[in-house]
């Protein structure tokens, strides 16, 4: 009987957003009251509304929440609307955070959550790519059923014509600025969590980089099922002396192959599918997965 209240609940929830009659939500984030605007605007934003803060990729925010290794930059690199910089800005005080998102309403909404709720980070409004300087077109969808702020733009077309899961939507393209990951962080060699969602172009990303060879710098990437160059980003990760760890709600697995696991209900997406990739050592990897996870798989 609960279940079935909380899906009307639900159900009735996605009503009031669609047809506008509730636009704001407060959230207290590690007792900080965050407000998020229009949330109808982007599928993520309704998720976190209808379900809870943390609910989006919830694996993930518990890493990144209880993050207990030296971090003295966190980067989000295909930011969306700023989620996981809210995050880090309530959890990691000392920390300086760095949004990347070229798509500009994106961008905008950004710099709004920031300045509404006075928070502390840097936005770069530009698409990560192999080169800096160049400018790009960046792919969105456009159908009738796509986000006001989409949340997979991405340098590389995956919708119509691309013969990929997302084949069958419209798109259209506007031109942005491009900038590398080195350059991104360039003039800092302290510790650093990159968070890398670009959407198919994470391997062009990676490896002109020279981030690779540092020690102190780990990476959460989102690795589909899907993806074309998932065994490449994975090899180019281990070849530059990283462990991979797929993250999931019960605990971190090590891997030696980047195999996410299928969401039960879709033959497109995966539930898992971020990595933390590490050259921490294995036993303290092992430790953080039994505390903040309660296993290590």
């Amino acid at each position: 009987m609960k279940n079935f209240f909380l899906m009307i609940y639900r159900a009735l929830y996605r009503r009031l957003i669609k047809y506008r009659l509730v636009r704001t939500k407060v959230f207290i984030i590690n007792n900080k009251n965050v407000v998020f605007h229009n949330i109808g605007d982007n599928s993520l934003l309704e998720n976190i509304v209808i379900n809870g803060f943390g609910s989006h990729e919830n694996e993930v925010v518990e890493l990144i929440k209880n993050y207990s290794w030296d971090m003295k930059f966190f980067y989000d690199i295909g930011s969306n609307v700023g989620y996981y910089p809210v995050i880090v800005n309530s959890y990691h005080k000392n920390v300086s955070v760095i949004a990347v998102e070229p798509f500009p309403s994106s961008a905008e909404y950004i710099n709004t959550i920031k300045n509404n709720n006075k928070l502390s980070f840097k936005l770069i409004e530009k698409a990560i790519d192999s080169s800096s300087g160049a400018t790009k077109n960046l792919f969105f969808p456009v159908s009738k059923n796509s986000s006001k702020l989409p949340g997979s733009a991405t340098l590389i077309n995956s919708f119509k014509g691309s013969g990929g899961v997302f084949n069958n939507l419209p798109f259209d393209t506007i031109k942005v600025k491009t900038i590398t990951l080195d350059d991104l962080m360039k003039g800092s060699d302290d510790s650093a969590l990159v968070k890398l969602d670009c959407e198919g172009n994470e391997f062009n990303i990676l490896r002109s980089s020279s981030v690779l060879e540092r020690n102190n710098v780990s990476f959460i990437i989102e690795i589909m099922i899907n993806d074309l160059d998932k065994n490449e980003v994975f090899d180019l990760m281990i070849e530059h002396g990283y462990n991979g760890y797929l993250i999931t709600n019960a605990g971190l697995i090590k891997e030696s192959r980047p195999l996410t696991l299928p969401k039960p209900d879709r033959n497109d997406r995966t539930l898992w599918r971020n990595h933390f990739f590490t050259k921490k050592a294995a036993s303290e990897v092992q430790d953080f997965s039994i505390k903040n996870y309660g296993h290590w798989i």
